[in-house]
């Protein structure tokens, strides 16, 4: 099964999306939410047809999608014939997949959770995942930013715990650009397969298209 993965691309879809069986967005198609911004994003995966399955989660962007999400849901789903991914599983082809867009709490966006709340969350979430689809990544993993010459990890530590007690086959992610384009193997401690993770952000940290969608075969 061939994937093709991009996340925060903020609007700015001039960009080439090459062949595969499933598309996923990781999130941030907008800048706010904003109903425009929605209908556009809705066009666009109405378009992306070549694709037997279109998957997505809201991003902390998303906040017009927050609030009025089931509205919004159903109304992109309905006309992209595509499938929201938050808090949900699925399964295409024999492997199952997860996604959600929460992700640690900074500033006043959408869709995060402090503390607590994701330790809760990832605590209960299932444990027979295949692929992985969040906003935000991991703790340690494709998270860092640079600050003033200084590589900061900015990812969630729960999620990361989650990911080496489950080993799906591929955890992918957006959120923080400066990571974006990247693709690592997580070895697990106990010799199990790798986990493929990947940062599929195509703009950087100024907003600038960069990189393209990542294409990875499972």
């Amino acid at each position: 099964m061939k994937l093709v993965i991009l996340s925060d691309n903020h609007s700015n879809y001039d960009f080439e999306v090459p062949d595969g069986d499933v598309l996923i967005h990781a999130g941030d198609f907008s800048y706010m939410g904003r109903n425009e911004e929605i209908i556009e994003f809705t066009e666009w995966m109405k378009s992306q047809d070549k694709f037997d399955y279109r998957l997505w989660v809201p991003g902390n962007h998303e906040v017009g999608i927050e609030k009025n999400y089931q509205y919004y849901v159903d109304f992109i789903e309905a006309e992209s014939n595509s499938i929201c991914i938050h808090n949900k599983e699925i399964e295409i082809d024999g492997l199952k997949f997860m996604g959600t867009g929460n992700t640690p709490t900074f500033g006043r966006w959408a869709f995060m959770k402090d503390d607590d709340q994701r330790k809760r969350y990832w605590e209960i979430a299932p444990d027979d995942v295949d692929i992985l689809v969040t906003h935000g990544p991991p703790f340690g993993l494709l998270d860092t930013i640079d600050v003033s010459g200084n590589s900061e990890n900015l990812g969630c530590i729960h999620l990361r715990k989650y990911i080496e007690r489950v080993k799906p086959k591929l955890a992918c992610w957006g959120h923080i650009h400066g990571s974006g384009g990247s693709i690592m193997p997580l070895k697990h401690w106990d010799g199990e397969d790798d986990t493929m993770c990947v940062n599929a952000s195509v703009l950087n940290e100024g907003y600038e298209l960069v990189r393209q969608p990542i294409v990875i075969e499972v």
